[in-house]
């Protein structure tokens, strides 16, 4: 079968949500064939943000109509996508980024698949992950439920097990045959999964999470209780006539115990006398939800009245995946009681929004997930861009709270077992991890000439805290020992990596950018700078060494691409670019979400930094064919060789070991005739000079990124030190001052 599958989304007033949402769309393994967004008449700003995320992407259709209702604006969705297969997703909830990949596969298992569903995680409006309330309760209990019958159909009379449409991934006949979502506030998705489990056949991907689903106090299932009830009572009512009750199937003692939770049994029971006067399922509906309809009182059992013409002993068509490969039976698989017995891995960070030390927390996690163990991202401060990308991926990440955040975070690790944990220039857990006994490793991602005197004697005494230092270049490990003290036997040096096939689908999916959009002539010959508006980049240095190249060669231009650190210290470059007559030659947008799109209208990149550990746009800039002119420090030494890549310039200091913060901030915030600047601006003329040599150069690059920097190889090291700290052994207060891994 040649599946294809589209992402339907009904959008409703949802301008907060809609872009994570997409997002998680677009960063699926499998992508998805078509996108269809309908803006279902809503009033704030929802739709101009999903044109705006989806400008240029292939198959993608965004429309807006006219108010009228969740199932109508599914349907024309639906209707529209013209694919085997039609994956849902409700404008405030997120697909889990390998959801298209996992369901393509089986779809192509269970070929007589008509719908399937997965595990659902609960987030607040803020992402941050639900445990408790109401939706946490009813969904626990159903699980326990199924947890002992084994049985998915009872489990979903009892609750909505599958939660929300977003969770649903169906062939498009079998909606036909349905006749599409019907005509239901509430409960459209629960009257249509029944009617696939009476129809249909019905997989559930017991040990795989599909979404994570918004609690919040929009949602719509948070209106009217008197309502909902009715809507659930018509629901079970309808399709209660076509289940089969057998003692092969499911018992009328089950059946009740499930209903009785509900508690609208009475509800239920008036409704059945309905099957005699409604030829068809809308038909049915549109009687039973007719104000003050009501025939209560009647004695009869639910049970008996409503299979008193359908208890034909048919089986119950439902695939419960619990990790082994499931065949149909007469009566659903056992479900053996499921629980994480991979080892956690706590994974501490400042903050967890934007920057290229925070790609790695986010590169980092998601690769453990998928080796087998259980991340658990703890930010210090907030968690913004990044973050919300490894919630979409499945990886629970705590932002600890201001006040007392210790105590938190020492009941957070006991509560969820942590046996390692990972810091990353982030130190507030380092008591914790000893009172608990567990092992640390440290990364060490810079030439740390920044710290000031409190912060070196910080550094230094929590190395007593750590089992192991990865530090990321050799010549972040020159400065670590040779300033900071650190004992050269607990530090590895593994530098940073790509995750290819991300950057292959970013590449694919990236908008196409013009350059007239940031002011740019298509002759310009334009050096690329990704980077925070961090000033130890160097952009003074930039200006000067641009002021210079300009003379000889008018048409480069710098593009700056990066998020503000400090806002006042940006202000004052900006005023500095404005008097020296740069600001229409050195730009400075912002931060950029998609960073393909612009290294694709670059010609060669620019990072002429006083400090860099390993650069993840330096990896990046060399995966997309970019030559590059780097300073001397950090990991760039090892990536242009004799100029294969690049040209490689000399920095401002000499040794990055006689490196200190004050002459790091004096370089950085202090404008001056840099002595390196015209050694900056020959290269940068040799570039514009001589375009189709450093083109080459440039796809040198790519071939050495992809051959020496892969991720995967680079987590294979990390993974050594990790499972070798395993191996080791448990730090214990007592033990604090040697490494144990």
């Amino acid at each position: 079968m040649d599946l294809s599958i589209a992402v339907v989304i009904p959008l409703y007033n949802h301008e907060g949500y809609i872009e994570p949402a997409i997002e998680s769309v677009l960063s699926q393994t499998r992508p998805a064939d078509e996108i269809v967004i309908i803006d279902d008449g809503s009033q704030d700003g929802g739709y101009d943000v999903a044109v705006a995320l989806l400008r240029g992407y292939p198959g993608s259709r965004v429309l807006r109509q006219a108010n009228a209702g969740a199932h109508v604006t599914l349907n024309r969705a639906i209707q529209l996508a013209t694919t085997t297969h039609i994956a849902v997703l409700n404008s405030d909830d997120l697909f889990l980024p390998n959801k298209l990949e996992r369901c393509a596969e089986l779809f192509g298992r269970y070929a007589e698949a008509d719908l399937l569903f997965g595990g659902v995680d609960l987030v607040d409006g803020s992402g941050a992950n639900v445990e408790n309330g109401v939706t946490a309760d009813w969904l626990a209990r159903c699980r326990v439920l199924l947890e002992r019958t084994g049985n998915l159909t009872l489990a979903l009379y009892q609750e909505n097990l599958a939660v929300t449409t977003s969770n649903f991934v169906f062939n498009k006949r079998f909606w036909a045959r349905q006749g599409g979502f019907q005509a239901l506030r509430y409960c459209h998705d629960l009257d249509f999964i029944l009617a696939a489990l009476n129809r249909g056949h019905v997989i559930f991907d017991r040990e795989r999470t599909h979404i994570r689903y918004r609690v919040h106090e929009s949602n719509t299932i948070k209106e009217s209780l008197d309502a909902i009830n009715a809507e659930i009572a018509a629901v079970l009512a309808c399709n209660l006539r076509e289940l089969p009750v057998t003692p092969a199937c499911i018992s009328q003692a089950e059946l009740k115990e499930a209903i009785a939770y509900r508690g609208i049994a009475d509800q239920i029971l008036s409704l059945m006398p309905l099957h005699r006067q409604a030829p068809d399922r809308p038909a049915f509906y549109r009687l039973a939800l007719t104000p003050g309809y009501s025939q209560r009182g009647t004695s009869r059992t639910i049970v008996n009245e409503a299979t008193s013409e359908a208890a034909k002993g048919l089986p119950l068509p439902a695939i419960i995946v619990t990790g082994a490969k499931a065949e149909p039976t007469s009566r659903p698989p056992h479900i053996l009681a499921h629980s994480c017995v991979n080892p956690v891995v706590a994974i501490e960070v400042g903050s967890f929004d934007k920057g290229g030390l925070e790609k790695v927390v986010l590169d980092l996690a998601i690769s453990l997930r998928r080796r087998g163990f259980c991340p658990l991202v703890v930010s210090v401060g907030k968690v913004g861009f990044l973050g919300d990308q490894a919630i979409a991926a499945g990886i629970e990440v705590v932002q600890l709270p201001s006040t007392a955040p210790l105590p938190f975070y020492e009941a957070l690790l006991r509560a969820r077992q942590a046996q390692l944990s990972i810091s990353h220039f982030s130190r507030v857990g380092y008591p914790a991890f000893a009172a608990l006994g567990i092992p640390n490793i440290t990364f060490i991602h810079n030439v740390y000439a920044m710290l000031t005197g409190e912060a070196v004697a910080n550094f230094i005494a929590d190395a007593r805290y750590v089992d192991r230092f990865i530090s990321v270049s050799d010549k972040a490990t020159e400065y670590a020992i040779g300033r900071l003290g650190i004992d050269a036997g607990k530090i590895v040096t593994i530098p940073n990596g790509i995750i290819v096939p991300e950057l292959a689908r970013r590449e694919r999916i990236a908008p196409q950018l013009n350059r007239s959009e940031f002011g740019l002539a298509e002759d310009d010959y334009v050096f690329i700078n990704v980077a925070s508006y961090n000033l130890h980049k160097a952009h003074y240095l930039m200006a000067e060494a641009l002021k210079i190249a300009r003379r000889q060669r008018p048409e480069i231009k710098i593009l700056c691409i990066g998020n503000e650190i400090y806002p006042p210290h940006v202000g004052e470059l900006r005023a500095f670019l404005e008097r020296e007559g740069l600001s229409q030659h050195m730009l400075m947008p912002g931060f950029q979400k998609e960073v393909a799109s612009a290294f694709r209208i670059a010609d060669a990149f620019l990072l002429p930094s006083f400090i860099e550990g390993w650069s993840i746009a330096m990896n990046e800039a060399m995966y997309f064919g970019k030559p590059m002119i780097l300073s001397d420090t950090g990991g760039s030494s090892a990536v242009i060789e004799e100029s294969d890549t690049g040209i490689l310039v000399p920095n401002e200091y000499g040794r990055s070991i006689d490196l200190d913060s004050q002459l790091l901030d004096e370089l950085a915030y202090s404008p001056r005739a840099y002595k390196t600047a015209p050694i900056l601006a020959s290269a940068m003329v040799r570039f514009a000079s001589e375009p189709d040599h450093w083109r080459d150069a440039g796809a040198r690059g790519r071939e050495k990124v992809l051959t020496r920097y892969n991720f995967e190889d680079v987590m294979d090291r990390y993974e050594e030190v990790i499972r070798h700290c395993f191996r080791s052994g448990i730090t214990t207060s007592s033990q604090i001052g040697g490494p144990t891994c």
